[in-house]
């Protein structure tokens, strides 16, 4: 049967939480989906737990040496053969309910281009530790993107068509903020909508180095440099905003302020979201404990 969603996964050296991912995905509660996954050049043999979860729904392909997430995700694109989009990232997870509540949202308003939702960051522990773009309790709807700008919604939660997503592709040359410069492509002049519950699970602490922001700051201004010659002015000013942040960041860094700026780009977890986040870990748990894994 043809999936409803189909799920892009680039994966480089993530054995030790490829198995809850792909529990997440097994634990939704929508279950018309297929796992596209691409091993960039993995060296840690992903392809042991992908035989130990052994379902149909979930492929894998692999690609003979690391490429970069650019191209890892628009080779998973082109394979797609659901009506919507949606991701994951190895070291990640989903809560259970995140399809069926974006299809719903999107079923009922076709003119929205994307879903997105908010996002539960836990540490290396799984530890909950905040919450992002989870506000309210009824969706956000956006007015269309006029301008370029950084895109008001995270991309790793989002969800749309496939047939939007392949029309604007991912850039191959970008080994970092691809999603970024999608998502503003994909947006520009687009009505899109976020959830206001956190259904997809981020582990940031240890993954958001100086290195890796200060990168994705410069392709954030190689992606507003390609938007230039249509919008120039607004260009100029977000190719500004993008250097003072990496400043920001670089000053953090040598003033030892780094965890205390990273953890500020979230809320302080409450009662209801720990609960919530409690209560997905014990469904997606309850799966993995199936897999008979020899790693």
């Amino acid at each position: 049967m043809t999936p409803l969603i189909s799920v892009v996964m680039p994966l480089f050296n993530a054995a030790g939480t490829l198995p809850f991912a792909l529990a997440s995905l097994q634990a939704q509660t929508c279950d018309a989906w297929e796992g596209i996954i691409v091993n960039d050049g993995s060296t840690d043999h992903p392809e042991r737990i992908i035989h130990a979860v052994g379902d149909s729904r979930i492929r894998c392909h692999h690609l003979d040496h690391n490429r970069g997430r650019g191209y890892a995700r628009q080779f998973a694109l082109e394979l797609a053969r659901g009506k919507y989009i949606a991701f994951l990232d190895a070291d990640d997870w989903l809560y259970p309910d995140k399809f069926r509540d974006q299809v719903e949202l999107l079923e009922a308003e076709p003119n929205l281009a994307a879903v997105s939702t908010g996002m539960a960051i836990s540490n290396a522990s799984d530890e909950l530790v905040g919450v992002r773009n989870a506000l309210g309790s009824k969706p956000v709807m956006r007015s269309a993107m006029k301008y370029p700008g950084m895109p008001r919604l995270a991309f790793a939660p989002s969800m749309m068509t496939v047939d939007l997503a392949k029309h604007t592709g991912f850039d191959t040359s970008f080994p970092i903020a691809e999603d970024a410069d999608f998502l503003l492509r994909a947006l520009l002049g687009k009505r899109y909508a976020i959830l206001p519950a956190s259904l997809y699970v981020y582990r940031e602490p240890g993954s958001t180095t100086l290195n890796k922001v200060s990168s994705a700051m410069d392709h954030c201004c190689r992606m507003f440099q390609k938007q230039i010659e249509q919008y120039p002015l607004n260009s100029v000013i977000e190719i500004a905003k993008a250097r003072g942040k990496q400043m920001i960041y670089r000053s953090a860094a040598t003033l030892g302020l780094w965890d205390y700026v990273i953890a500020r780009r979230s809320r302080v977890p409450n009662d209801s979201d720990r609960q919530q986040y409690q209560d997905a870990w014990r469904t997606v748990s309850s799966i993995l404990s199936g897999y008979s894994l020899v790693v």
